[in-house]
Parts: C-alpha cells; sequence; structure tokens
C-alpha cells in the first residue's frame, strides 16, 4: 500500500476504495482509524493511553469512541459559538462564508469519504507560473539529520512581503513540512512569503527540540531575508494539531522571561493562526496519551511542571500576539474545549482573538475540500487585519 514520505510528501489521492495511508497528515493520529478493516474496527476499545499498549504508533482505535458519540446540546449552545473581543474580529466571523457539510459523528465522516461525498485537497499542487517554489532549503543540520523548508513567494513584488511560517501536525510523531504545500502556494498567491518548515518529531528527539527546530527555521528566514525579499519585522505563524500548539507556544512564550533570555527568548511575531492544537497539555481529558509521552518524554504523573510549561496557555500574556483560533466541533483527538479555554485566557489578557468552530466538523478538516473556502477565508482576512 502506497505511503507518504515525511519529506517529499509524494503521496496518492484515491478515495473511492479507500487508501487508508492517504488520509494520514490530513486527520493526524486519528486517521490510523482508517487503517483497520471495518469489522476489526468494530471491535477496539476506547483510546489505548501508553506506550506499553501501543510500542511505536498511535493507537489504532483511537477514535472508535467517538463512533456513536454526538455533540450534546450544552456543548454546542456554549463552546460552539463563534466570538472575538474586537470589532474586527466580530466582522470577520460575520462575514464568514458556510462551512460544507455537518456531520454528528466520526462515523458519518467515515461515510462520506467513502462515498467521495468529501475528498481531500492535493496537497503538492502545481505551482503557478506566477509563484517562486523553493524546496527543500535546508537550515538545520545534526547529528544525522537534516531540516529543511519548502518556501512560496511571488515572483513579482514592489515591496518586501511579510512572512508566514507555516508548522505541520502529526500529533509529534509524524508528518511533514510538504503537507502545507497548498496553502503555501495559496498564500503566496495572496502577497506573501510562506515557508512550510520540518521539525524534529519525537522519535527523532524530544521536547524541547521541536520548538527549538521551528525558532531556529524562523531565524534562518529572518538571517535570509533579503535574498527571499521578506520583511523580517511582519511574520506570522500558522499550524494544525501538533502544529497549532507548537506556533501557539512559540509565539506566547517569546515573551516569557527566562534565565537566558530576561526579555523572552523571542522570536516576536504579529499574529498566529492555530488549527485546533492542543493548548493546556495538563488538562485531564487530553495529558495521558501516548503521543503527550512521546513528544514530553515523560508521563504527566512524573512530570506535571513539564506538561505545564509545555502548554501554550501557560505563556498567554497581554504581549501576546492576536490569535485566530478554529477548530471542528466533533474533534475528538483535540477537544473543543482547548481552543475554548485559550480563547478565554486570551481575552482575560486583553489579546485579540477569534474563536471560529467549523460546526459539526472533524479534526483536519481544512484539508477537505469542502470546507477549505472558509478555512481560506478565515486565514486571508486575519491576516490582511494584523499582518
Amino acid at each position: 500500500m502506497p505511503t507518504q514520505d515525511r519529506h517529499t510528501g509524494r503521496m496518492p489521492q484515491q478515495i473511492g476504495e479507500i487508501d487508508r495511508r492517504s488520509l494520514m497528515p490530513f486527520v493526524g493520529a486519528g486517521a490510523a482509524f482508517l487503517m483497520l478493516p471495518r469489522n476489526a474496527q468494530a471491535q477496539q476499545n476506547p483510546i489505548p493511553k501508553t506506550p506499553a499498549e501501543v510500542p511505536s504508533r498511535p493507537p489504532a482505535g483511537a477514535l472508535v469512541f467517538a463512533e456513536e458519540q454526538t455533540i450534546s446540546a450544552k456543548l454546542m449552545a456554549a463552546d460552539a459559538v463563534p466570538r472575538s473581543n474586537t470589532e474586527a474580529g466580530r466582522r470577520i466571523l460575520k462575514g464568514a462564508p458556510t462551512g460544507g457539510p455537518v456531520f454528528k459523528t466520526f462515523a458519518d465522516f467515515l461515510g462520506a469519504v467513502a462515498a467521495r461525498k468529501i475528498e481531500p485537497i492535493d496537497i503538492s499542487p502545481p505551482v503557478p507560473d506566477s509563484i517562486s517554489a523553493n524546496l527543500d532549503v535546508v537550515f538545520q543540520k545534526g547529528d544525522n539529520y537534516e531540516l529543511g523548508l519548502n518556501l512560496f513567494i511571488p515572483k513579482v513584488s514592489d515591496k518586501a512581503l511579510p512572512l508566514v511560517v507555516m508548522v505541520h501536525g502529526g500529533c509529534w510523531i509524524d508528518g511533514g513540512r510538504v503537507d502545507y504545500n497548498y496553502y503555501g502556494v495559496k498564500l503566496a498567491q495572496l502577497g506573501y512569503a510562506a515557508a512550510t518548515v520540518d521539525y524534529r518529531v519525537a522519535d527523532q528527539a524530544r521536547y524541547p527540540a521541536a520548538v527549538d527546530d521551528v525558532r531556529n527555521a524562523i531565524q534562518w528566514l529572518k538571517d535570509h531575508a533579503k535574498t527571499y525579499n521578506i520583511d523580517p519585522g511582519r511574520i506570522a505563524l500558522l499550524g494544525g494539531s501538533a502544529g497549532g500548539h507548537l506556533v501557539e507556544l512559540i509565539g506566547y512564550s517569546a515573551n516569557t522571561p527566562t534565565k537566558q533570555h530576561p526579555e523572552g527568548p523571542g522570536p516576536k511575531l504579529k499574529a498566529i493562526v492555530a488549527f485546533y492544537g492542543w493548548s493546556d497539555l495538563t488538562d485531564p481529558a487530553v495529558r495521558d496519551f501516548y503521543w503527550d509521552e512521546a513528544f514530553l518524554g515523560k508521563k504527566y504523573a512524573d512530570a506535571p511542571e513539564l506538561y505545564k510549561e509545555a502548554s501554550p496557555i501557560t505563556h498567554v500574556s497581554k504581549r501576546s500576539p492576536p490569535t485566530i483560533l478554529l477548530q471542528g466541533t466533533i474533534d475528538a483527538v483535540v477537544p473543543l474545549s482547548q481552543s475554548m479555554k485559550l480563547a478565554k485566557a486570551l481575552d482575560a489578557h486583553n489579546v485579540p482573538y477569534i474563536y471560529a468552530p467549523f460546526e459539526g466538523q472533524f479534526h483536519a478538516f481544512d484539508y477537505f475540500k469542502d470546507t477549505t473556502e472558509r478555512s481560506l477565508y478565515f486565514i486571508e482576512k486575519f491576516l490582511a487585519e494584523y499582518l
């Protein structure tokens, strides 16, 4: 069965008879569920939470518990309501297009994929002649590894370009920079320099390696700003799932004082676009899964302060960059409450934010054609306002 290469990203798009592995970058760790035969899916128990149960991959039954689970009326009434604390944010929310099909359960989503009622986007689309694609640019080398980035920029611009750095998901254990090539091309067409970057995943190095790697990618791009016509003073981060967590953490902890950096480690950013990212790793609802321990190297019970340090919400302050939070209301990988909790923290510190739940959408909805228009709308309008 064909698989996606983490770095080159060549990947089939066969959905008729579901090519289960082809959905891995779209649905993150939860797509492992798709790799089971239907009768095996029906026999799975709820999510295994320890590496002992699943030694080297995310739990295969990770989302089976969601199959018959619907969103409660209370949740829909409280946490699934779009909101913002600025007039600009409320204007953006009011003008948003509809969000595609509305699913009640993960089983509904699977059925729509199997019936080809919804289809994934092509994550490596053709690059238009108006865009320059700088692929496989190495920004960091180490012992037995190197990290690269893909940079998409308009070929014609009369001024330095604002930069959007995109960070892939995969529960910190999988994925690659090619997962955001589609959005890199789209952002370049809107007049941005758009870089999608690699970082060391958990089987290569534990936290804080991924954080350091993304920071190093940003610094590399700033150091080469003149070469690529980038404005180093106008940088935003965009990420989903694990990438959503990383862009939040990097953006908010930039101002958290450390012994080495009394004013914070940086980089100073203009805006954060976060799709379904973990904001509070100490939350009992999310802290005991395999990928947490794989990423952090320890169980929560053994290192609660580490989990707190690695939680974006810990670092929110009045100096945090404006943020837009985009998440599906039936996300069973990252609970909707993670984005809602972060929105409240941003509001408490008077940080401009937009909270935009996608009703009836699952994890990684932004990789499916029916919801791409709405996702791009929010990205475009938010960046135009704050970057």
